[in-house]
């Protein structure tokens, strides 16, 4: 009976991680803000929590909390500028840049994604560092980069790999480096989500049936955090869209319950609603243009970021 009793909690325990990380994200905000070692940092969470997912989102929760974004190293650390002569040396390496991480507490995007990867490696959970580019710019839109300049994660759970950025979780930023504006939008990302503003190197990493272009990739809006939960369906991808009187954007739906605004990052006006038209099965945004509003247009849903577009 009390075998039985020991199997229900921990299965119970198990859904309840599954359906409220708050409950994770409550212990771990009580961990030191200081770990000598990743394998005293995994032991404290192995002892912890009893689920691959329950541990995964400490590991995560905890470093995405407590690793600064070093700004200043941002365009010269990256272990692929380092020499080594075998995959060996290749790994020692990176475990001791996961170490230095964790002593310094900064990094840029690599960093977190070491660090992470080692943190799960000791609890023999399986975690790959994904390499490619990363798009944050409404003038990087139509210009097409062979460079890689973002790292990120792919942990294997529930049978299955899943997609985690613990650096764009942060919400670092330049100006208020000590300031944490924790965001979990980048937690177990969908694939579909996150190829639009995570485009990896090896298409493998995608995670998609069909995986998409890097003309595609390139040519698509920057996606937002507000995107995710926003309502919002594009028709197509696109992320250039024609300077007319009045710009026109297809949507496939939007939440009718939801208020959206646009503003021109040229333009002084506050955040003004969108009207949108139905025209059979689509939403069209129907947003007044002036050539002095400039060249870039940004979509809100109640006041957060969803898409941003370059207008040609």
């Amino acid at each position: 009976m009390k075998t039985f009793l020991l199997t229900l909690f921990l299965f119970l325990l198990q859904i309840s991680f599954a359906q409220d990380y708050s409950k994770v994200d409550s212990i771990v905000k009580n961990y030191p803000k200081d770990f000598k070692s990743i394998e005293s940092f995994a032991d404290k969470i192995d002892s912890d929590f009893n689920t691959d997912l329950g541990k995964t989102r400490a590991a995560y929760y905890w470093i995405s909390n407590n690793i600064i974004y070093d700004y200043k190293s941002a365009n010269s650390v990256r272990i692929r500028g380092y020499h080594y002569s075998d995959d060996s040396e290749l790994e020692k390496i990176q475990l001791e840049y996961a170490e230095n991480v964790l002593k310094e507490k900064k990094a840029v995007c690599e960093g977190y994604a070491q660090l992470l990867k080692y943190v799960l490696d000791k609890i023999e959970i399986k975690c790959e560092v994904i390499d490619g580019y990363a798009k944050t710019d409404i003038r990087e839109i139509g210009k097409v980069k062979n460079e890689e300049n973002h790292a990120w994660n792919a942990v294997y759970l529930d049978e299955k790999w899943q997609l985690i950025d613990a650096t764009w979780s942060t919400g670092n930023e330049e100006n208020r480096q000590d300031h944490f504006e924790f965001n979990d939008a980048y937690f177990l990302i969908k694939p579909e989500y996150l190829v639009w503003s995570h485009f990896p190197d090896d298409k493998k990493w995608q995670l998609l049936e069909k995986p998409i272009s890097s003309l595609a990739f390139f040519y698509s809006p920057i996606i937002h955090p507000g995107f995710y939960n926003s309502g919002l369906e594009l028709s197509k991808m696109k992320g250039t869209v024609k300077s007319n009187r009045t710009i026109q954007i297809s949507f496939d739906s939007v939440d009718t319950d939801r208020v959206y605004y646009y503003q021109f990052t040229n333009s002084s006006l506050n955040l003004e609603p969108i009207t949108f038209i139905k025209k059979g099965d689509k939403q069209i945004a129907e947003i007044p243009y002036n050539y002095k509003n400039g060249k870039e247009l940004i979509i809100y849903v109640d006041y957060d970021a969803c898409l941003s577009f370059k207008i040609i």
